[in-house]
């Protein structure tokens, strides 16, 4: 099929047919790109508060870059013509080419229904801020993967943009890039630019934060999500490869500018990470600046584009490399005495790669290396997240096999393996004040829920009322009385009250502890109002179901009561059963990597204690469903839990702790 250069140039049409698509496609795609632009574009352009421009410099270098102004800088006297009454953003810093005849494209993006159009043309005049473009080509644009967002006001005249060269080794401009969800494109094709397709172009690209990447070598990295099989952007990087980037905060209006060269990596293995993308586009920087004051108005986030919610990033990508069979290497960085019995643990890194983020509450499974093989526990990490590090607070047990081998072996620059954080207890999203009962070391995720609270609060989140109240012996046993001591003086929202139940000679009421006696709902009652609040417990077992039929007692809902508890035992009341599962009296379970295959019966328990009963020594932890220790694939067959777990494995994954065959041939990957 003959196809019409004015729509598609060459470089399009050869990624058009690398993509397979098909000529009937195109057939249909050409009328979709007019000569003029529409009454509801021109309506769109002259009604967005600003616009995002690709121009090039005199070496030919595209950049994008934005304009805005008050009211009516935008303006289409005719469906062939775009006036600007406003210079586009650091026009003169980067010597942006505006003479007459000059390619330029441009996009307009609806931040708050995402609706999208662009336009390619040529300069036909500017003098001072005015700028008229005449159109080449106008087409929409499908509304996939653009984050809406709530715009804050228009200011009538926004600050002008200020700028620097930089680069990616600056924290504040890594942190800018690595954290957006967005950003906007210039490209050009090859040769002379002789308008039409074989012009710049202006596009948009969205994604989780995190998808637009730094690698080692300091190129960038983005996944190429499906779209609408014009290929403009991709079509200019195969013909020219030169490209420009604008990566906005829309919080505070700063934004990273760059051009460099791009290349699109067809290979499958880079992609796999990223749901409804199909090819990766590096980029080598050229020039960078940081910039300020570059957006009329500020936006916060309103709505992620839905189809990104199974979508990896490249911290993911990367994480998932330096794991070994589930674990990585990290290293004891400090050990800190938090009390007579209690010792934090730093890790970092080992490998120098980027850390795991977790949620406040969850735990991290790791791997010890004893006299005797490999050791499995799980520990709550006692801080929020940080970017840098995870501190496990661990009591030494008497008899505790890991607690004694960290605390009296384990030393500064030792490994630790760890694997992903999990866990669901977690603060829940509601603005509910919010009631921390912990005994003991089950303090250790109440850190770690009030150092989110602090950072959720610097953040702009809306404070809570905390009510932070922990139970121990007396001040030898009691952990991070200075940490938290520190944190009430700076929030007025947090109300610190502690209960000594064999105070010592040195400890004084009214100064290191509020009472004498063991944390009741006697002593709740006497200070702690409790309607509307919600509850989360952590301690000793004893210590937690007191407290748990107490609260229940009172009539506090279920629903309102959340606690960390590991053994095989549970605090919730017995729910009435729904409809019966029938099992097989007996199943055949082969374990694919082993290459062992058992006979189940009712007898034989969970798949874990077949395998077990089988010879075979695969990771476990709490064996009750609550620290996704032992999840492995399930490679055939349907299982059935015989009790509820509290974690949600992986897809076709199986928490085998738990589970039992519900069909008579059931295949996993041990």
């Amino acid at each position: 099929m003959a196809q019409d250069d004015h729509v598609f140039h060459a470089g399009e049409r050869t990624v058009q047919a690398r993509a397979e698509v098909s000529d009937d496609w195109l057939e249909r795609a050409a009328s979709f790109v007019r000569p003029e632009m529409p009454q509801q574009h021109r309506d769109f352009f002259e009604n967005l508060p600003m616009l995002f421009l690709g121009l090039l410099d005199p070496a030919g270098r595209p950049w994008c870059v934005p304009v805005f102004g008050p009211p009516g800088y935008a303006s289409s006297p005719s469906p062939s013509t775009l006036e600007l009454q406003r210079a586009p953003t650091l026009s003169d810093e980067l010597r942006l080419d505006l003479t007459p005849g000059a390619s330029v494209g441009v996009v307009g993006v609806d931040l708050s229904n995402r609706r999208r159009n662009r336009m390619n043309g040529r300069v036909r005049y500017a003098r001072g801020d005015a700028i008229t473009i005449a159109v080449d080509q106008s087409f929409g644009n499908c509304p996939q993967y653009i984050q809406t967002r709530s715009l804050a006001p228009a200011r009538d005249e926004p600050s002008a943009a200020a700028g620097r060269r930089s680069s990616l080794y600056e924290p504040a401009v890594r942190r800018l890039v690595e954290s957006a969800d967005t950003f906007f494109i210039a490209s050009r094709a090859a040769g002379s630019l002789k308008g039409g397709s074989a012009g710049v172009d202006a596009s948009h690209r969205g994604g989780r934060p995190g998808f637009l990447g730094i690698n080692e070598d300091g190129s960038l990295s983005f996944p190429d999500f499906s779209g609408n099989r014009f290929f403009n952007t991709l079509g200019n990087i195969e013909s020219d490869g030169r490209i420009g980037l604008f990566v906005p905060d829309f919080e505070t209006g700063e934004a990273i500018i760059l051009t460099g060269r791009a290349t699109i990596d067809w290979s499958p293995g880079r992609v796999e990470a990223f749901a409804g993308a199909e090819r990766v586009v590096d980029v080598v920087p050229e020039e960078i600046w940081h910039a300020t004051a570059t957006l009329p108005v500020t936006a916060t986030l309103a709505e992620q584009w839905p189809a990104l919610d199974d979508t990896g990033t490249w911290d993911e990508v990367r994480l998932a490399a330096l794991n070994t069979d589930g674990y990585r290497r990290f290293q004891i960085a400090s050990k800190r005495r938090e009390s007579d019995t209690i010792t934090s643990f730093y890790l970092t890194p080992a490998d120098g790669g980027p850390i795991e983020p977790h949620v406040p509450g969850q735990f991290l499974p790791i791997r010890l290396q004893g006299n005797d093989g490999s050791i499995l526990r799980s520990y709550t990490i006692s801080q929020g997240p940080n970017g840098r590090d995870y501190r496990l607070t661990v009591k030494r047990e008497e008899y505790g096999l890991a607690s004694r081998l960290l605390h009296d072996r384990f030393k500064d620059g030792d490994i630790i393996e760890v694997a992903s954080p999990a866990g669901d207890f977690v603060l829940d999203d509601s603005t509910q004040p919010i009631v921390m009962l912990s005994g003991g070391v089950g303090i250790t995720p109440m850190m770690a829920m009030l150092d989110g609270l602090v950072a959720a609060l610097r953040a702009g989140a809306p404070r809570r009322e905390v009510y932070f109240i922990h139970a121990t012996q007396n001040s030898a046993s009691r952990a991070f009385r200075s940490e938290l001591e520190a944190i009430v003086r700076q929030h007025d929202w947090l109300h610190l009250f502690t209960a000594y139940s064999a105070p010592e000679p040195g400890d004084r009421l009214g100064q290191t502890h509020d009472t004498e006696a063991r944390l009741g709902m006697g002593v709740l009652a006497k200070f702690l109002p409790f309607d509307g609040y919600q509850f989360y417990l952590c301690g000793p077992e004893g210590f937690m179901r007191a407290l748990y039929t107490g609260l229940r007692d009172m009539g506090i809902d279920r629903s309102h009561i959340h606690y960390e508890f590991f053994g095989a035992g549970e605090l919730d009341e017995p729910e009435e059963t729904g409809s019966v599962v029938e099992l097989p009296t007996r199943a055949t379970v082969t374990f694919a990597r082993s290459e062992i295959q058992a006979e189940w019966t009712a007898q034989s328990g969970t798949l874990l204690e077949t395998a077990e009963a089988a010879g075979l020594r695969p990771f476990h932890n709490c064996r009750s469903g609550k620290c996704g220790t032992c999840a492995v694939r399930l490679l055939s067959g349907a299982v059935h839990y015989t009790r509820k777990p509290l974690v949600s494995p992986a897809d076709d994954h199986v928490l085998t702790c738990c589970a039992v065959p519900m069909d008579e041939r059931v295949e996993i990957d041990i």
